[in-house]
C-alpha cells in the first residue's frame, strides 16, 4: 500500500513541474528568437543598423502605392547631388558616429548583412528579377575591399567602406494619376548610389551608378535612421524616408521616360537646349503638381494685387436704426455728433 502512495507522489510530482519545464524550454526558445532577431540587426562590426519592427513593415506596405494599374504615369530620373546645399543630409557623417552613419554605409550594411537586396544597373533599364540580383561577394570586389569571409557572412573594416567617394545618388520617380480612385501623387521607385572611384593610377573617374534599390525594401530601414537637414536646426527631427518621401531632396533632371530611352543628354546635345528642356519638364511637372491640392480662393486676391490689378471694394450699406415706437430716425450716428 505504501508503495502505491508513492507512486502516486511520484506522478502528481511529475505532473507538476511538467507545465513548469515547458514554460522554461518555451521561455528559453523565445530568449533564442529575440536574440538572433538582435544579432541581425547588429553586424559584424558592432555598429548596429535600423532595426525595423513589424509595425514599421506593416506601415511601409501600407504606404506602398501599388502602380500595376494607374491610368497614367511619368518617369522622371533626378540625379541628387550630395555636395549641394540640403542634399549633404545624405552624406554625413562620412564615417559612422556610434551608431549614426550616412545613407551609402547603412545600405552598405544592410546588404552585408543581407537584410537588403540590390539589382544590376543596366543600360537604361530597370529589372528587379532573380536573374539581376546583386551579390554582395562581387561588389565588394569590384570595390578592392579586403573581406573575409565565413560562410554567408562577412567581416571588413569600417574605414574601407567607399562612403567618402559616393558624389550622388540617381533616384526613379513615377508621377501617376490613377483614375479608379481619383488618386495622383509621386513615388520614389528606386535609388541608385553614384560613386567617382580613383583607379590604380591615380586617375579619377566620372559617375559610376553601382546598383538599384527598390526604395520599398530601404525604407523600413531609412524610416528609422534621423538626419540633419538644416545647418540653422541642428535638431534631427527627420528621416532619410521623410527626405525621399517628401521630396526634400533638389535633384536635376536627367531622363523622363521616352519611346528611345536615351537620356536628356542624348536628346539635347547644346547645353542651353538640355537645360531649356529641363527647365520645360520642371515646369511641366509643377503644374501636375499644383493639382494634387486645393487652392484657397484668397491666394487668387493676393496673386491679382502682386499683379496690379485693382480691386473694386463693395461698400456695405448699414441698415438705419429705429426707435423704440418702431418710427425711422431720421439722423445717424455720425450725424448726431
Amino acid at each position: 500500500m505504501k508503495n502505491i502512495y508513492k507512486v502516486l507522489a511520484i506522478l502528481i510530482t511529475c505532473f507538476a513541474f511538467s507545465p513548469l519545464a515547458n514554460a522554461q524550454n518555451q521561455e528559453g526558445s523565445l530568449r533564442d528568437r529575440l536574440a538572433k532577431k538582435q544579432n541581425q540587426s547588429q553586424d559584424q562590426q558592432g555598429i548596429k543598423v535600423p532595426r525595423v519592427s513589424v509595425r514599421a513593415e506593416m506601415k511601409n506596405s501600407q504606404q506602398t502605392k501599388d502602380l500595376s494599374n494607374v491610368t497614367w504615369i511619368r518617369d522622371v530620373y533626378r540625379f541628387i547631388d550630395i555636395e549641394k546645399g540640403i542634399n549633404g543630409a545624405l552624406k554625413y557623417p562620412v564615417q559612422p558616429i556610434e551608431n549614426r552613419m550616412n545613407l551609402y554605409t547603412m545600405i552598405f550594411k544592410l546588404m552585408a548583412s543581407g537584410n537588403l537586396v540590390a539589382y544590376d544597373y543596366l543600360d537604361g533599364r530597370e529589372v528587379f528579377t532573380e536573374e539581376y540580383k546583386v551579390n554582395f561577394k562581387d561588389v565588394l570586389e569590384r570595390l578592392n575591399i579586403p573581406v573575409l569571409q565565413e560562410g554567408q557572412s562577412f567581416s571588413y573594416n569600417d574605414f574601407d567602406i567607399p562612403s567618402n567617394d559616393v558624389v550622388g545618388y540617381y533616384v526613379k520617380e513615377a508621377w501617376y494619376f490613377d483614375n479608379k480612385t481619383s488618386e495622383t501623387d509621386v513615388k520614389i521607385v528606386a535609388i541608385c548610389p553614384v560613386l567617382a572611384l580613383v583607379d590604380d593610377y591615380g586617375i579619377g573617374a566620372n559617375r559610376q551608378p553601382q546598383f538599384w534599390i527598390p526604395y520599398e525594401n530601404l525604407s523600413p530601414y531609412a524610416a528609422r535612421m534621423p538626419i540633419m537637414v538644416s545647418d540653422k536646426n541642428n535638431v534631427m527631427n527627420k528621416t532619410v524616408d521623410d527626405f525621399f518621401r517628401l521630396r526634400l531632396f533638389n535633384g536635376e533632371i536627367y531622363k523622363v521616360g521616352n519611346m528611345s530611352n536615351k537620356v536628356l543628354a542624348e536628346q539635347y546635345q547644346n547645353p542651353e537646349e538640355l537645360k531649356a528642356a529641363q527647365e520645360k519638364i520642371e515646369e511641366e511637372l509643377k503644374q501636375f503638381e499644383k493639382k494634387l491640392w486645393v487652392t484657397n480662393d484668397s491666394s487668387y486676391v493676393k496673386s491679382d494685387i502682386e499683379k496690379g490689378i485693382k480691386t473694386k471694394k463693395i461698400k456695405k450699406k448699414r441698415d438705419m436704426p429705429q426707435g423704440k415706437s418702431g418710427s425711422d430716425v431720421k439722423y445717424s450716428a455720425r450725424d448726431r455728433r
